[in-house]
């Protein structure tokens, strides 16, 4: 992944640079954490016939490649795009995995579908 500055304000720079964290201590637990929040799309989506969609590089997605949005974890950010003839235009960039999370399922859906964030608390750590 290459990278560029764009300006914006102290505030927002320094909340974006931090890393990535989670509350509980226990080894991996951002990388169980994200794995979660990828299973949890996964499943609010699960018969959504369009728009195409991917996460985290086709680990989940629809039965179809056809310009897909997409959702990445790079660098401490999530990532949302649209892809079209293999060109890439970002949507949004959050720092919050449940936030980008949310915005993605209900960008695919047109706002029919939503998260339940009680499933697979058994992979939280």
């Amino acid at each position: 992944m290459s990278t560029k500055q764009i300006e914006v304000p102290a505030y927002v720079a320094d909340e974006f640079n931090k890393p990535l964290t989670h509350p509980s201590n226990k080894p991996h637990a951002v990388e169980l954490s994200l794995e979660r929040v990828y299973k949890l799309i996964n499943e609010a989506l699960q018969g959504i016939e369009h728009p195409d969609w991917d996460v985290d590089h086709r680990r989940y997605h629809s039965p179809h490649d056809n310009e897909p949005y997409g959702f990445e974890f790079e660098r401490g950010k999530f990532y949302i795009y649209t892809e079209e003839r293999g060109r890439r235009s970002p949507i949004a960039v959050f720092k919050s995995r449940y936030s980008a999370a949310d915005y993605f399922v209900w960008l695919v859906s047109k706002g029919t579908r939503s998260i339940d964030w009680e499933l697979f608390l058994d992979m939280e750590p």
